[in-house]
């Protein structure tokens, strides 16, 4: 796990320099304020700009579109078997045969019970896969952060607004201010 932990942050340290290398602002970008969410606009902006976030997110829908695929046909699978259980239940209530019944009740008892057996497999590697999945957000929420950090620094370093004008605006205030002052005797 550990040794995953050093591949994996020497893996986004690489990420991370060859992002401060090629990243910027394009002039296309907009800087109002808007209401989207601006990490992510930033981060699909480098995204763009840069050949190894291009490949890390194709890596990343290409597991989603797998995991979803195999957790289709497993779900598909298990609702089947679901169903059938459900309805054999119901069948055998309408069993009035006692010794009839009690066969029934031992063979889907029987056969339920391997069932859910031979899902447990399945059921670990969903819960591991859940918690990789955890932790592929966690990572990738911080990079997300990381380059938009870089990106929004260079942005406040060759945008930061010029105050003379505010200055001025302070200055007209305070003349404004004495005039009146001096009209009201104050």
């Amino acid at each position: 796990m550990k040794k995953n932990i050093l591949i994996l942050s020497s893996i986004l340290a690489a990420v991370f320099s060859i992002i401060l290398l090629c990243s910027g602002t394009s002039k296309e970008t907009r800087y109002d304020g808007g209401g989207n969410d601006l990490v992510q606009e930033l981060y699909e902006q480098a995204v763009k700009q840069n050949e190894a976030l291009q490949d890390l997110q194709e890596s990343i829908s290409k597991f989603y579109k797998k995991k979803n695929e195999a957790l289709e046909k497993y779900n598909s699978f298990t609702s089947y078997n679901s169903r059938y259980y459900s309805d054999a239940r119901q069948k055998m209530e309408q069993i009035t045969d006692t010794v009839s019944k009690k066969k029934a009740i031992a063979l889907l008892s029987k056969s339920e019970t391997n069932y859910r057996s031979s899902l447990s497999d399945w059921q670990s590697r969903i819960n591991a896969m859940n918690a990789k999945e955890k932790e592929l957000v966690n990572l990738h929420s911080l990079l997300q952060i990381m380059v938009s950090e870089t990106m929004i620094a260079k942005y406040q370093s060759g945008n930061f607004p010029d105050n003379t004008r505010f200055r001025e605006a302070a200055a007209d205030i305070e003349s404004v201010i004495s005039r009146l002052k001096t009209l009201t005797n104050q």
